[in-house]
């Protein structure tokens, strides 16, 4: 009898978890993405989902903005929805990350109901298209990742990466492990451009590409690591496989792609082409259609804030100078008194103790505008 009551309790509490996450999702939804401004994969990274907590599968059907193509493989493969999740937010960060120090640092991400959404997509600038790559990379790695740790069942060995190779650092090898980039690759292409088959526009094709290039840089940022066999580690042979580098090795190839980003134009032919025809894009380069806006000012209607009361470097020259990252405003001066250790000292066995440095600093901060 005690049994049977403990396992009707059991129930009940993971029914109620499950129905309070729905709750939680629905009451997320309702409060950060108003009617109109949801309508983008990209709000799960404003999730906290966890496998102990969340029945994923039960959540493909409750979260807003995923097209039915996106629910089918959320329903499919409910694990992915996990990684996805981390991948928007691996990129959210990544992309604050490179931009920190610029007139536009990502801090539309961080504010309004969308997310990406409604603000800055709004132009189809050189920065709506990084936002597309590097989303579309985090996506990549995450699931990457996750299919290596097993955390997503039925990941494919990748077939290229099988039987005996050649490298020219390493020379022969035999592959060794499974390699899941393919799968990887081909789980993030499914669902994050499944938003744009239902579009043929210029701004689909567009949006295909800079997904594209995002999933290439992953592909790109990949090493080979090897292990040596033989007698007194004589390497008679080695293994290989292939091994993803940290995201900010990707992060910093899509912000040269950014800065080397191509203006195109829809040709006659229904095709993408360089505006001056002069340079052809690659696979792995970034292409948009309008120039950037000016993110000195605030601007509602993009979601851009400016650049006033961002700290600023009086003594540089580059992006993150007070001469350029305040646009010409100026800049104002206060005193801050900062903290930090000091004096720090390694006591056997096994304790750094520091001393705490008090020290008055100036502060640099641009000029709203008037």
């Amino acid at each position: 009898m005690n049994l049977i009551f403990n396992s009707l309790v059991t129930m009940i509490v993971r029914l109620k978890i499950f129905l309070s996450a729905r709750i939680a999702v629905v009451i997320l939804m309702a409060f950060c993405c108003p009617q109109g401004v949801i309508g983008s994969w990209w709000l799960l990274s404003r999730l906290q989902v966890s496998s102990a907590l969340f029945d994923t599968q039960m959540l493909c059907g409750g979260i807003p903005g995923l097209a039915r193509k996106q629910r089918e493989i959320c329903e499919q493969h409910p694990d992915i929805l996990l990684s996805v999740t981390k991948g928007a937010r691996i990129g959210v960060s990544e992309c604050q990350a490179q931009f920190r120090n610029q007139r536009w640092n990502c801090s539309t991400l961080g504010s309004g109901a969308s997310v990406f959404g409604s603000h800055m997509l709004k132009v189809d600038s050189r920065e709506s298209a990084f936002l597309y790559a590097i989303s579309s990379a985090g996506v990549t790695h995450a699931i990457i990742r996750s299919c290596s740790r097993g955390e997503i069942p039925n990941c494919p060995c990748d077939p290229l990466r099988r039987g005996f190779g050649f490298d020219p650092t390493v020379g022969g090898y035999s592959w060794g492990g499974c390699s899941h980039i393919s799968a990887g690759v081909k789980f993030a292409r499914q669902f994050i451009d499944a938003r744009e088959d239902r579009r043929k526009d210029a701004r689909a094709l567009m949006n295909f590409h800079n997904n594209r290039a995002g999933r290439k840089a992953v592909q790109k940022k990949t090493r080979l690591q090897c292990k040596c066999h033989g007698v007194s580690g004589s390497c008679a042979s080695r293994t290989c496989w292939s091994a993803q580098m940290e995201f900010r090795e990707v992060g910093r190839l899509l912000k040269r792609k950014y800065e080397g980003a191509v203006q195109v134009t829809m040709s006659n032919q229904m095709a993408l082409v360089s505006v001056d025809g002069t340079k052809p894009y690659t696979k792995l380069d970034l292409i948009y259609f309008e120039s950037s806006p000016d993110f000195c000012a605030i601007n509602k209607s993009l979601g851009t804030l400016g650049t006033g009361g961002r700290r600023c470097d009086r003594d540089s020259k580059g992006v993150e100078g007070c001469a350029i990252l305040c646009c010409g405003k100026g800049y104002d001066t206060r005193r801050e008194l900062f903290a930090e250790k000091c004096s720090c000292k390694f006591n056997w066995c096994c304790k750094v103790k520091c001393k705490v440095c008090r020290e008055w600093k100036d502060v640099y901060t641009c000029k709203h505008s008037i």
